[in-house]
Parts: C-alpha cells; structure tokens; sequence
C-alpha cells in the first residue's frame, strides 16, 4: 500500500529534500491536498518538486513525527 496525503495529514510532518544541496523544508501539506487532492500519492510528490535555493529537480521526500 502507498501512503497517501490523507494517511500522513494527522500524524506526520512532510520534508523536501534536495539531493544536490542538501536544502530542507517542510511542505504545507493541506496546500498539497487542496491542490493534489487526499489520494495523491506521497512518493510521486517528487516529481513535482525543485530545490528553492539550487534549482535542482533531484529532491527526495521525508515523513517526520512532528516536533
């Protein structure tokens, strides 16, 4: 089963990655289900994903527990 944005929306924070600078942020994750949708799934966020400070398109996607 692929997590969803409706299965981490409660209980997880969601972290962009960028593979070549090492820049993380934390996504807005209701932005992202206003604009994806609940059933969008969580490891194809990725692709749509480019680095704020590098450019890069290589970023990757973590869950965290929230602080």
């Amino acid at each position: 089963m692929t997590a969803t944005l409706a299965h981490i929306q409660q209980k997880y924070t969601l972290l962009a990655i960028c593979n070549a600078c090492a820049h993380t942020v934390e996504l807005d994750v209701e932005g992202l289900i206003c604009t994806l949708g609940v059933d969008h799934p969580v490891p194809a966020i990725r692709k749509r994903l480019k680095c704020t400070r590098c450019g890069s398109h290589s970023c990757a996607v973590q869950l965290a527990l929230p602080d």
